[in-house]
């Protein structure tokens, strides 16, 4: 019986799987990342996902030892980029059909068909306003911005029918509003607004997937996310039940996101796209993307 635990100890020990932290906010963007952690679909690779609440609890992990994949705002990615961040894009994602104007009104083809209605954006200066800025700006003539500093104010506001006369409203909540009051509408989608007004042929990439320097170069584990978002693309509104397992709220947005057409930008093959974007919003606020616009190293090239 001696021999066992010697014959035990000359046994080779299993490799130890290489860790990878998964990070991402509640939005449709998160689903594939959260798609790796529940199949764990690599031998020797163990995916974990856990949501970041904030632009700072994000840049703690980018800058962390530990291996990092993370969905981050466009913006907010060449700000950390600008500010010295080492940090590489792998891919972006656009989602087209995930914001639009709701509103008692007819259909709009531009922001002038508003004519003065006050419009409700949730934060001055993060996305949703640069992309209205960058269509056109705001003034008694057109529209009034009103900001309300919350994701889920202005859909409340809408529906209560206080102070506003539309709503800028992201996915799953503009169906929502839709479903409780018949008197709203679509009034339109911020995409085709967009491409009217910038002459760009892509709705913006408002996400992207980063990683961090502790993150090798493994080219299967981009193959694993890039067959993940290519199965949710194929059935958009399955996300629901995916982010519902970190965020509770999120169980009720299949509806919402039936109508998203999500668009797969690996990098560095679709540099171009997200370039593009960024200079859009350079031309009307530089610091929201760091005041320049990224090189090359960004991009993975």
């Amino acid at each position: 019986m001696r021999l066992l635990p010697l014959f035990l100890a000359v046994l080779p020990l299993p490799a130890l799987a290489e860790e990878i932290l998964l990070s991402g906010p509640p939005i449709w963007e998160s689903a594939p990342l959260i798609a790796l952690a529940e199949d764990q679909p690599l031998e020797g690779i163990t995916f974990s996902f856990q949501p970041w609440a904030s632009p700072e609890q994000l840049r703690k992990r980018v800058i962390a030892d530990r291996p990092l994949m993370a969905v981050a705002p466009s913006p907010t990615a060449a700000i950390f980029d600008a500010n010295g961040m080492a940090l590489r894009v792998v891919s972006a994602t656009i989602t087209e059909g995930s914001l639009s104007i709701v509103g008692r009104g007819t259909e709009i083809t531009e922001l002038a068909d508003l004519q003065g209605a006050s419009l409700a954006l949730p934060f001055k200066g993060y996305l949703p306003d640069l992309m209205m800025r960058r269509i056109a700006e705001p003034g008694a003539e057109t529209w009034q911005p009103h900001y309300t500093g919350s994701l889920v104010a202005g859909m409340q506001l809408l529906l209560a029918e206080r102070g506003v006369d539309a709503a800028l409203l992201a996915e799953p909540m503009a169906t929502l509003a839709l479903a409780q009051d018949r008197d709203l509408t679509r009034q339109a989608d911020l995409c085709a607004l967009w491409r009217g007004a910038t002459a760009l042929a892509d709705c913006p990439p408002a996400g992207v997937i980063i990683v961090n320097p502790a993150f090798a170069e493994r080219p299967e584990i981009r193959a694993a996310y890039h067959a993940a978002f290519a199965k949710l693309a194929a059935d958009p509104a399955s996300a629901a039940g995916l982010l519902a397992a970190h965020f509770p709220e999120m169980a009720q947005a299949g509806a919402g996101f039936a109508r998203i057409s999500a668009i797969d930008l690996p990098m560095p093959e679709q540099a171009d796209v997200l370039a593009d974007f960024y200079a859009a919003i350079l031309e009307i606020e530089p610091a929201a993307i760091g005041g320049r616009l990224p090189e090359g190293d960004f991009y993975g090239k």
